[in-house]
């Protein structure tokens, strides 16, 4: 499988306050995504056409303490935080390692849907990138349907762009795992353009979201 842009994840310090701005932004509200236990998070979901949104906030009814989740709710405001791309992960885990980068996994995940649905995946992720989340994790959905298929369509997904140092090193790494994605000089950022139905969204991390990382 060649990789593609999977999803984009949007951190929010309340998952009702991200579903409500959302619903603002894209004139329509996200699907309720279900529990990420053990990780003390929860989602919602739109779909982008060909990727999606991930809005991703504490899950009140888990422990916080050492997880995302717990960073999350320090939040001032909402930003992107990484993204995923979807495909083979021992190709892809085979690609970066030529590259000398190091991944972990593939970790298998799940959770429940609203309907009671079980969905499992699997997760790669690079370890020590000196890129952070620009540098992208890796997903696998096995058996399910991706949820760019079964959530409530928010617009269409137009490009991804990525700020980094050493943004020469890190355009090489996506290259080489036919990842082809504008990679710029400067400080740490990440901007999705979209187009919704009340016309352009762009979406971008801050300086709290920079500085996040999934491992």
């Amino acid at each position: 499988m060649v990789l593609r842009v999977d999803h984009f994840m949007y951190a929010v310090p309340s998952l009702d306050e991200g579903i409500e701005w959302a619903g603002d932004t894209f004139g329509i509200a996200p699907a309720y995504g279900g529990e990420h236990i053990g990780m003390g998070t929860r989602n919602a979901l739109l779909s982008l056409d060909e990727a999606y949104l991930e809005i991703i906030a504490p899950d009140p009814a888990q422990p916080h303490e050492g997880t995302l989740a717990e960073r999350f709710a320090t939040l001032s405001c909402g930003g992107l935080v990484t993204w995923a791309a979807e495909g083979d992960l021992a190709r892809t885990a085979a690609s970066l390692s030529s590259c000398g980068v190091t991944t972990v996994g593939p970790h298998r995940t799940q959770r429940k849907t609203t309907e009671g649905e079980l969905l499992v995946w699997e997760l790669l992720f690079p370890s020590g990138s000196p890129h952070g989340s620009r540098m992208p994790f890796f997903i696998d959905w096995l058996e399910c349907t991706n949820p760019r298929l079964t959530n409530p369509a928010g617009g269409q997904f137009q490009s991804l762009s990525i700020t980094t140092p050493n943004a020469a090193d890190l355009h090489r790494t996506l290259a080489a795992i036919a990842l082809e994605v504008p990679v710029l000089e400067g400080e740490p950022a990440l901007a999705v353009s979209i187009t919704a139905r009340g016309g352009d969204v762009l979406l971008n991390s801050t300086d709290e979201t920079s500085d996040l990382t999934m491992r």
